[in-house]
């Protein structure tokens, strides 16, 4: 059977799951969920990457994410080898944890992303919750589930700092409020009451839960394009050549483009701006753009992590930035 299909452009939302190799457990101890809970946080801030909302079961787990870039493959990738390694490390254990590669779905916002939340947070209840008690009972259980991001949505003093929660509360109830919170508590616990449709059921393709109008925007947005393995989908982003780039770049900081390339530390900030923008604007890897600076993709990581908390904290290199971005994404519209 052929894999999944990989699509991948920016301001996507995805539904994400994995789970544990031969169904065994992924989370032994609270230890576990919350060196979880960090290395998606990592992740996310590295990658860019929101995320929505999210539980954890005992041997799987589910999210819903957007990614800003077209950049959904990588950010799983360093998500799933970092927690790997950390539950190895504190288990004393070797070997796979996952089984497989993890699958995902493209949604489409206005049709199904509520929905799915809703079918995420009563996993805890629905998969293997407990038995026997009221439905008074089961909305209480969820509120107090340590491990989903549920709580979060009913009362601010539960939330994590990294999750958006506010987004889906004004997307689909107005504001991030006492009503709004109170609106999507109602709309969760009214999956309580009866059988639920399953939203999985209109999947197509493997990859894209949406209605038929999406999938063909999709297909017609997006080209097929043939690789050694299986079929992948192009990446939709404007995009400009490596070196088109570096010269902008060049001419902004008045240096030579083989300049930016050096590992001289004058121009140690100047390298940040240029693979974050690499990054953004160019069809390249955290891997290909290391092999371009001449170092390999964790320092890519560490780099623009670090101009990210550069920008966050100077008004200056964030207006100075921001300027230099509209000169490339003008230079990018020309290619279109």
């Amino acid at each position: 059977m052929a894999r999944p299909l990989r699509i991948e452009y920016p301001g996507a939302y995805y539904h994400v799951m994995n789970r544990g190799n031969s169904k065994q457990d992924i989370f032994i101890t609270d230890g576990n969920r919350a060196t979880f809970l960090r290395a998606l946080e990592d992740s996310s801030q590295i990658y860019d990457v929101s995320v929505i909302c999210y539980v954890l079961m005992s041997n799987h787990f589910h999210l819903i994410v957007q990614t800003n870039q077209a950049n959904l493959s990588e950010f799983m990738r360093h998500f799933l080898v970092t927690y790997t390694v950390r539950f190895n490390r504190r288990q004393k254990k070797t070997g796979h944890l996952f089984q497989g590669r993890y699958k995902s779905l493209l949604v489409e916002q206005d049709e199904y992303l509520l929905p799915l939340s809703r079918c995420i947070h009563l996993n805890p209840v629905r998969a293997k919750g407990p038995e026997n008690i009221k439905i008074k009972g089961l909305r209480k259980y969820l509120r107090d589930y340590r491990w989903s991001s549920f709580p979060g949505f009913c009362s601010t003093r539960k939330r994590l700092k990294w999750i958006d929660y506010g987004w889906l509360l004004k997307a689909y109830f107005g504001a991030d409020n006492t009503t709004g919170r109170a609106r999507y508590r109602s709309f969760v616990y009214s999956g309580l009451d009866g059988e639920l449709k399953n939203p999985f059921e209109n999947v197509v393709h493997q990859s894209i839960l949406g209605t038929d109008e999406f999938v063909e925007w999709v297909k017609g947005e997006v080209s097929l394009e043939p690789d050694r393995e299986v079929p992948a989908i192009r990446r939709l982003r404007r995009s400009v050549a490596a070196q088109e780039l570096l010269g902008v770049i060049a001419s902004w900081y008045d240096i030579e483009p083989k300049e930016v390339l050096e590992r001289k530390k004058r121009v140690a900030k100047v390298r940040q701006v240029a693979m974050e923008l690499c990054y953004r604007y160019c069809p390249m890897t955290q891997k290909d753009i290391g092999n371009l600076f001449g170092v390999d993709y964790s320092t890519v990581s560490q780099n623009r992590r670090r101009l990210k908390l550069r920008i966050e904290s100077e008004d200056k290199l964030k207006a100075q930035f921001e300027r230099l971005e509209e000169k490339i994404e003008e230079l990018s519209k020309q290619k279109i």
